[in-house]
């Protein structure tokens, strides 16, 4: 035997999955989110929580669990620069979402992982899930199931023009998808993973879909979603963003125009009429008055502008009325 050292170095190996933890003043919840990715029965990941200017215990939090959290800290920057962040540091060839007040079953990423190996078409797979409140009680066990709701699945750019319906924390996604249309738009506050689904459908990637719950989603009083104004905002984002992209015109047509403009129009106006609703008269006329360039055919629009000089006490008096004279 050589008594020479052995200078042959063996590489780490790789985690398959990265999963990705942004958290933002959510301490009270972080830990059995956590928790609930080291009880998977798959165990080939790595963690990355990114705490995103935090002002509580997440730092604590996350490191009562040791080396097994790779921990990055960020002044105050918003959910799409954390989860870039992370994405920046990820090794994996599939990502995971998991956002810190929520968690997932024992089983999701093996069950998932084992669709994807098995469906190469397929960019990402996203499955039903479980809604919880902030005490953990239920109230839908599988919400696509319990409420009728579309979900996109295979080849569904059109559908998902349309409506969203995949929620972040369900969704395991092959980081080629990332490489191929870019990380997250970081102008967008709350709805930044819709326009992510829709550029991975565009580029030609297939969604898979597992009819059961992976995942616990929590609502919450004080989530950014819970905003109306902050996800209307989003969306005209959004909606101006594929109304210029050549893309989706060249690969699907006329059709997909009409989806975006048709959701340009119904943004915008909600948005003038929410301004309307908090008072803004001065930014609802003028929302209205740009919607009139645009559609000026739209008769309910002069309608609107008419509105928004009724103050409110007065609109309310004119509803009360009209509901006495039905």
């Amino acid at each position: 035997m050589s008594d020479k050292p052995n200078n042959l170095m063996v590489a780490p190996t790789m985690s398959r999955v990265s999963v990705i933890i942004p958290s933002f003043n959510c301490a009270q919840f972080l830990g059995r989110a956590i928790s609930s990715v080291l009880s998977q029965t798959y165990s080939n990941y790595e963690i990355i929580v990114v705490d995103d200017g935090s002002t509580d215990r997440t730092k604590d939090v996350v490191a009562e669990f040791g080396d097994r959290i790779h921990y990055l800290y960020q002044p105050n920057r918003g959910l799409s620069s954390a989860r870039n962040l992370a994405l920046s540091k990820a090794r994996g060839e599939f990502i995971a979402y998991l956002d810190a007040d929520d968690m997932w079953y024992p089983h999701k990423l093996a069950t998932q992982v084992a669709f994807l190996d098995a469906h190469k078409e397929c960019g990402l797979v996203h499955s039903d899930v479980t809604i919880i409140d902030e005490a953990d009680e239920v109230i839908h066990h599988r919400l696509n199931q319990e409420t009728q709701r579309r979900f996109p699945v295979g080849y569904c750019t059109l559908d998902l023009l349309r409506r969203c319906h995949v929620y972040i924390p369900t969704v395991l996604e092959r980081r080629e998808c990332i490489d191929r249309v870019g990380p997250f738009d970081e102008r967008l506050k709350t709805a930044q993973d819709y326009l992510h689904w829709i550029m991975v459908s565009i580029a030609g990637r297939a969604f898979g879909y597992i009819a059961e719950p992976l995942t616990m989603y929590r609502r919450t009083a004080g989530s950014l979603s819970s905003s109306p104004r902050r996800v209307l905002e989003d969306f005209v984002i959004i909606f101006e963003t594929l109304n210029a992209n050549i893309s989706l015109v060249q690969r699907y047509g006329q059709e997909a125009v009409d989806i975006v403009w048709s959701r340009l129009y119904t943004v915008r106006r909600d948005l003038a009429y929410l301004d309307r609703l908090e008072c803004r008269t001065g930014r609802s006329v003028r929302h209205i008055i740009s919607l009139m360039r645009q559609w000026p055919w739209r008769t309910e629009l002069y309608l609107d502008l008419l509105k928004a000089h009724v103050p409110p006490p007065m609109m309310a008096t004119l509803r009360l009325f009209k509901g006495k004279m039905t």
